[in-house]
């Protein structure tokens, strides 16, 4: 994602093409823009689960929302406002690993790991690589105390839930017993964000989840139904703290396991590596 995709218009989301295009930091191409190849869709899977109930509530595409400056790059959920005011910010956890889902608990992360300072000011102000700068904002003394409070949660919870939407995939190769991600989800050098600010993170494994097994016929052929029709997925992704780099702002983190859910809300398929 290169500074100048910074400026690529957002693209309506769950198109035939998938995904929206957001401000990137690499070379890859936009999230879920990427080329599809015969059937491809760009959604993510992982080892198969065969869901209890419907796999699939819908075969119309659905809209991301697009109030979020960095929904693909996030990724982030179309059921979360990333750019949500401090007062807003609740530090949440599920099954005992700590929601991540907006700028602001990102940079909290950041500075529970980075060994430097709180820039009190940082946490608050969104979108600082903008063309135009905006105001920094002044923190009152109650906004240091919330901030304090993110960070010190932050610092107790080093594992992590990242949630994410429009979720694309190829058709199944019966060569290799699995499903592919075509998005840049887990491509390499992928850096990923809320707010188009320079707090970003990365994941140090993404090649281990690109490739999603599933030996289940009535799985299969669910899932690529949904591919033919351009139903997308949702994926919840575990992760784990491993490091910071302080010269770029970012947090690596390391995926333990992701699971594939239909629209609403069923695990098709699991991922964990050891």
């Amino acid at each position: 994602m290169t500074d100048q995709d910074r400026s690529a218009p957002v693209r309506r989301a769950r198109t035939a093409d998938t995904h929206a295009t957001m401000n990137t930091k690499t070379d890859c191409p936009p999230a879920g823009t990427a080329p599809r190849r015969g059937a491809r869709l760009t959604r993510t899977l992982l080892a198969c689960v065969l869901a209890a109930a419907p796999l699939f509530a819908s075969a119309s595409p659905s809209g991301t929302r697009q109030d979020m400056p960095g929904l693909a790059d996030t990724p982030g959920s179309r059921n979360t406002t990333v750019s949500k005011p401090l007062a807003n910010v609740k530090f949440q956890t599920e099954n005992g690993l700590a929601v991540l889902d907006s700028a602001i608990l990102l940079k909290a992360y950041y500075y529970a790991y980075a060994g430097v300072p709180v820039d009190y000011s940082a946490v608050l102000t969104a979108n600082t690589d903008n063309i135009v700068k905006p105001v920094p904002v002044k923190p009152t003394a109650a906004d240091k105390a919330a901030i304090d409070r993110l960070v010190q949660e932050a610092k107790a919870h080093p594992d992590i839930l990242i949630k994410a939407d429009d979720i694309a995939l190829d058709a199944y190769d019966r060569k290799t017993g699995a499903f592919e991600v075509v998005n840049r989800l887990f491509i390499d050098g992928g850096r990923f964000y809320f707010d188009n600010s320079p707090f970003h993170y990365t994941y140090s494994n993404p090649a281990s989840y690109r490739i999603l097994p599933c030996t289940d016929a009535k799985t299969i052929a669910a899932i690529d139904s949904a591919v033919a029709r351009y139903v997308h997925f949702s994926m919840d992704m575990e992760v784990r703290f491993l490091r910071p780099d302080t010269k770029e702002k970012s947090l690596s983190f390391e995926l333990r396991k992701v699971r594939l859910k239909d629209e609403i809300g069923n695990t098709l398929v699991t991922l964990a590596k050891p």
